[in-house]
């Protein structure tokens, strides 16, 4: 649930990659792949174990195509966008809702609430149920909003850096302000802990992008396109 790299890399003449666990699908991450040719790139994948998997490359790259010539289908096209935590919008008063630190205790309902508010996206179409998050209590920071009856959103980001690893609004409580609230909390404990930004890598042309583009989140560094081979 980490999602941290292994310790080990592959490689042949030509071409090399540094296999582990995917934040964004069910599937064997290729991270930093590089490869001078098909051959090479098909002579590596023959040494990194058995699908599926998946690949963020920077669009025009050549390894597009390569990929493509071994099977691999795009899922989806990111961006990495920032910002500081000062300075964010002041998040509206959203009446009878609670902004909390995640329990364990709640996993059937965030369960639930993280598979209304992910319907649709890409990376979660590809990682499927379980995340991991739902055992994630204590995780850096995850915050959850919830009112009287039900959890409408949460936000997990890692601290003091200010990497947004998950966030959702369940859709019903969209455009409420719940989004605002829990970008605010997170802001608040990256700051505590001394850090200076938020960051995410978020799907480009989707309505999460348009809401950290309203917060200020700009784009920075070039996009990419995520690649899978199933298995």
């Amino acid at each position: 649930m980490t999602w941290r790299r292994t310790s080990s890399s592959v490689a042949v003449a030509g071409a090399s990659c540094q296999p582990g666990p995917s934040p964004t699908a069910r599937a064997l991450r290729l991270e930093g792949l590089r490869a001078d040719g098909p051959e090479a790139l098909r002579e590596l994948l023959e040494r990194v174990g058995d699908p599926p998997w998946d690949v963020e490359v920077v669009d025009g790259d050549p390894l597009l195509g390569m990929l493509a010539g071994e099977g691999f289908e795009p899922y989806s096209r990111v961006a990495v966008m920032a910002r500081g935590v000062e300075g964010l919008p002041r998040p509206p008063f959203v009446a009878g809702v609670t902004i909390e630190p995640y329990r364990n205790e709640w996993s059937e309902a965030f369960t639930n609430a993280e598979a209304m508010a992910m319907e649709g996206l890409a990376a979660f179409t590809e990682m499927g149920q379980p995340t991991g998050y739902e055992e994630a209590e204590g995780f850096d920071a995850f915050s959850i909003a919830r009112d009287e009856r039900d959890m409408l959103g949460f936000a997990q980001a890692m601290v003091p850096e200010g990497w947004i690893n998950w966030m959702g609004v369940v859709p019903d409580a969209r455009r409420r302000g719940v989004g605002r609230l829990l970008v605010a909390d997170l802001a608040r404990q990256v700051r505590e802990a001394r850090g200076t930004h938020l960051a995410a890598l978020v799907q480009v042309d989707t309505p999460g992008q348009a809401f950290l583009a309203a917060l200020g989140f700009r784009e920075r560094g070039p996009r990419r396109t995520q690649m899978i081979r199933r298995a």
